[in-house]
């Protein structure tokens, strides 16, 4: 282990020491940086795939890059895709306002959300967009490095005045002719310097500063840097633009005060909500023609990172990373969730033993259970195989079916009372994920069956519309059929309203003799037999119960949750129940870390985080080694102790464990044992596990108790 101070002093890198070139060396060292960061990533996933079993681990890996790289440009065009009208319209304003007449500061004001993960990713295509296509001088400032105004403007003169057009000699020719002839200078310090310096530019285009937090930066500050920025625009003509990125607008007021705030003609954008990203990315990624999706127990822990946590896309692609890697290094028979097009051919390469995997799945022993006649699957390698090979196809083609009959049922149940299946389609397709309630199911029957004609008839429009739109099977195919049907019915019946006419006669009223007053049980007893008897229907009710009835028997057997068919484990990721191929304790432990568990066993058993054999202590877990590192040793010291500790006695055990493998018997504690102990027990303060005691100087006060 590399020898550093103290980390409650911060973090430690190790830097590598750069190589030698021709280039310059700010763009060599943003190339080697991010080179290193993907061979690093690679390297990672290889090592795992290879403790896997070697003769499907390669097959394994091949798949796990294939899906994981669908799924990143899926999502990647995505979310580009949803931030392009935003982009689009935030460039227009800074085009529209190049004039430099106003005295105000154009400044566009951007709402992106809570999910401030997802905000480095959207200034990072807007500086891209405004670098190609309106200017190029533009300064992108955040609060962590602008923690004074001298910083800020520092850091706003030194982005603005260095321009990435002359970094090569090649670029240099074909670009400067273009935009800037000029070579940024270390001398320009100050706006003074930068009036100067944009007086010698050929092309005059606007200098644009992007503040990406703007509720980070301090009141007093901004205020300072608008008015500076304003000032040398008004008296030195410099066309100085703002784009501020705010969370919410609940803070902008007190962050923008009224001095600030008319210095600035501001223009409001607004981003579309997180929540419907996500909703289209499930949709994307998951219920369409995607090769691996995730089980209702995943579905729902993914869910609730994003709901609960933190609103971030980012975050929530990160898991799913997560979740198919993991998917394809626990799961030997994950070397058949590929593509249907490779099923045949890996399905014959498969050897007796990976065969008899299969036959170790808890869908299929549970199948076997349940069909007596089909033991001979169990024996018979040959009709596995195909038996296989046939379950494979069929549990894809009800995955398509399935996610297509949660869109028709999306569009049958939009806007009912209550949101029984939910209000989006993300919603409804994880509530039959999950297994949606059957009282939920009788409640839609009833709405349906009090539906009036154009309502019924609205609602089969928007099922055919997505029937249409979508690729039907040939299970679903007769479903369509029909459907077609009951909506010409319908529009036959509103052609010719006259012919509805009742089938059955009306209802006797209530009879009163004359002369007579019926008491309230009299009353009740002729109330209850009218009830009974039969109600006059007209065609329409006809036609509406039809459709009701035959609704309920041939929709909701596609909506059966596919995680009940056979060999679901192979293409639903954490659906495998009590089974030692769950993979959803580890995610979520890893998801969802408890950092107080995770902090005392790093301490208690610092082997399983570092990796190294001096500090592994063998299972017994009490043992205390003088390899370990300092904070674990004191850490393990003060877990035998009471509420309070005295701190030389602990420093007597600490330097004991220390001593104990030399032959010196000289009880002075050295120097550098002291300093040692002082400061492994300030990290251990640091880390809230004790505090100085009030009562004795010469002690410290336990904080915690077991885990």
């Amino acid at each position: 282990m590399a020898t550093t101070s103290s980390f409650s002093k911060g973090c430690f890198v190790f830097k590598a020491k750069p190589e030698s070139s021709g280039k310059s060396p700010r763009k060599k060292t943003k190339k080697s940086s991010n080179l290193l960061h993907r061979s690093n990533g690679d390297l990672n996933a290889s090592s795992l795939f290879g403790k896997c079993d070697k003769s499907s681990m390669e097959i394994r890996q091949d798949s796990y890059k294939k899906i994981w790289m669908s799924t990143k440009k899926k999502s990647e065009d995505i979310i580009s895709d949803s931030h392009k009208q935003l982009l689009h319209d935030v460039s227009q304003f800074v085009s529209e306002n190049a004039d430099i007449g106003q005295s105000s500061i154009p400044t566009a004001l951007v709402a992106l959300g809570v999910n401030l993960p997802d905000h480095a990713a959207f200034f990072s295509l807007l500086d891209s967009t405004l670098n190609a296509h309106v200017s190029p001088f533009v300064a992108m400032l955040n609060s962590k490095e602008c923690p004074s105004l001298k910083n800020m403007v520092l850091k706003a003169i030194q982005k603005l005045t260095s321009c990435d057009l002359a970094d090569d000699d090649a670029e240099k020719d074909e670009e400067a002719d273009e935009i800037v002839p000029v070579k940024p200078s270390s001398k320009i310090k100050t706006f003074a310097n930068l009036a100067t310096w944009y007086s010698n530019v050929v092309i005059k285009t606007p200098l644009i500063i992007i503040l990406q937090d703007l509720e980070s930066f301090s009141t007093q500050q901004l205020q300072d840097f608008v008015l500076l920025c304003r000032e040398y625009r008004v008296r030195n003509k410099l066309p100085i633009q703002f784009i501020m990125g705010i969370a919410t607008t609940v803070t902008l007021q007190q962050q923008l005060h009224h001095r600030t705030s008319v210095c600035l003609a501001t223009k409001s954008f607004q981003s579309r909500p997180s929540i419907v990203l996500l909703n289209h990315l499930i949709e994307q990624l998951f219920m369409n023609s995607s090769v691996l999706k995730l089980g209702p127990r995943l579905m729902q822990l993914l869910l609730d990172g994003f709901l609960y946590h933190d609103l971030s896309l980012s975050s929530f692609l990160m898991r799913v990373h997560l979740i198919i890697m993991q998917h394809y290094i626990t799961l030997p028979v994950s070397s058949l969730c590929c593509s249907m097009s490779e099923l045949i051919d890996r399905i014959k390469k498969l050897s007796a033993a990976d065969l008899d995997l299969y036959r170790q799945v808890p869908s299929f022993m549970k199948f076997i259970e349940n069909n007596r006649s089909k033991v001979s699957l169990l024996t018979d390698d040959k009709e596995f195989r195909s038996f296989l090979q046939k379950s494979l196809e069929d549990l894809n083609s009800y995955s398509k079916d399935f996610s297509l009959s949660c869109r028709i049922l999306h569009c049958l149940s939009d806007g009912m009372p209550d949101a029984l299946f939910g209000k989006s389609l993300r919603e409804v397709y994880i509530n039959f994920l999950i297994g949606a309630e059957s009282e939920d199911w009788d409640r839609f029957i009833q709405l349906l069956n009090i539906s009036t004609s154009y309502e019924l008839q609205s609602r089969i429009q928007a099922a055919l519309t997505t029937l249409k739109e979508s690729d039907v099977s040939s299970a679903l195919s007769d479903f369509s059929t029909s459907l077609v049907l009951f909506s010409e019915e319908l529009k036959r019946l509103e052609q010719a309203p006259d012919t509805d006419t009742a089938t059955s006669p009306k209802s006797p009223n209530v009879f009163v003799p004359k002369g007579k007053k019926l008491d309230k049980f009299e009353l009740k007893a002729q109330l209850l037999a009218s009830a009974k008897q039969a109600r006059p229907t007209s065609k329409f009710d006809e036609i509406k119960s039809e459709f009701v009835s035959w609704l309920n028997s041939h929709l909701a057997r596609q909506l059966k949750s596919p995680t009940t068919i056979l060999f679901h484990e192979v293409f639903y990721a954490g659906s495998q129940v009590q089974s030692s191929w769950d993979i959803v304790p580890w995610i979520r432990r890893q998801v969802q870390p408890v950092p107080r568990v995770a902090i005392s066993k790093a301490l208690s058993d610092p082997a399983s985080y570092l990796g190294c054999n001096c500090c592994s202590s063998n299972g017994q877990g009490s043992q205390i080694l003088s390899t370990m590192p300092d904070l674990c040793i004191v850490y393990k010291l003060h877990t035998e102790c009471g509420r309070l500790i005295n701190l030389y006695d602990w420093m007597l055990s600490f330097n004991a464990i220390q001593q104990k493998d030399k032959d010196d018997e000289n009880e002075e504690i050295e120097p550098i044992i002291q300093a040692r102990f002082i400061r492994a027990v300030a990290q251990l303060q640091l880390l809230g596990f004790i505090q100085s005691s009030k009562r004795k100087t010469d002690h410290v006060a336990r904080l915690t108790w077991g885990v």
